[in-house]
């Protein structure tokens, strides 16, 4: 699905069902003018219709006057803002029903749309714990040190889940090696995918294996 077309589902989601909280991701590619002019939209409609919107934009890769004009516009639209240094990917929750996850560019036009509880519970759970580590002035930084292709510093326990990952077994297989419950798991790989920016599951245990991360 295009960006454009996961913005219209769900500006009718917000239209016509009673979305309690939209929460948004964005970095860089999506503080441009036009992109970042339709989600300020979407932002104000779902503001009046009573929908409580929370923004995190990422610092890294933008310039401070754009990143202070896009806080200022989301802020005036009604949503409340936070900025965080970290570098990673974009994301747009509904509650914890839909998850859009946009290509890494704002030039890529294309979006995985995750619905379900299950899995979108688990993107709103990654938000709502960065959430708390951000703020105006700057956040406690993740755990990523820069590399030459910005090598990721994985838990353990992350490390696992991402090798039995790339070996195809399923979050039921995964749970029962690692001894996790398999919602506690897909926190953990969603929280994963988001520092890396992966788009899919396949993806982030590929890049793994190719950066030899696990």
């Amino acid at each position: 699905m295009s960006l454009a077309d996961s913005l219209a589902l769900v500006d009718e989601m917000v239209r016509r069902t009673r979305v309690a909280e939209l929460s948004l991701t964005l970095s860089a590619g999506f503080l441009a003018p036009r992109a970042c002019g339709q989600i300020e939209a979407l932002s104000r409609t779902a503001v009046a219709q009573g929908t409580h919107v929370r923004v995190l934009l990422r610092e890294a890769g933008e310039s401070p006057d754009r990143l202070a004009r896009s806080v200022r516009g989301f802020e005036e639209a009604g949503a409340r803002t936070r900025t965080l240094p970290q570098p990673g990917g974009a994301m747009l929750v509904v509650d914890d029903e839909l998850a859009v996850l946009p290509a890494q560019s704002a030039h890529d036009p294309r979006c995985a749309v995750l619905r379900g509880r299950m899995l979108s519970a688990a993107y709103k759970a990654v938000f709502d714990e960065t959430w708390q580590l951000s703020s105006r002035s700057g956040a406690p930084e993740l755990p990523v040190r820069e590399g030459a292709e910005g090598t990721l510093v994985l838990t353990p326990r992350e490390r696992e889940a991402l090798r039995l990952l790339a070996e195809g077994l399923t979050d039921e297989g995964i749970s029962r090696r690692t001894g996790l419950s398999v919602r506690t798991l897909r926190r953990v790989i969603a929280g994963v995918m988001l520092r890396m920016g992966a788009q899919s599951r396949f993806q982030a245990g590929a890049e793994a294996v190719r950066r030899d991360w696990i």
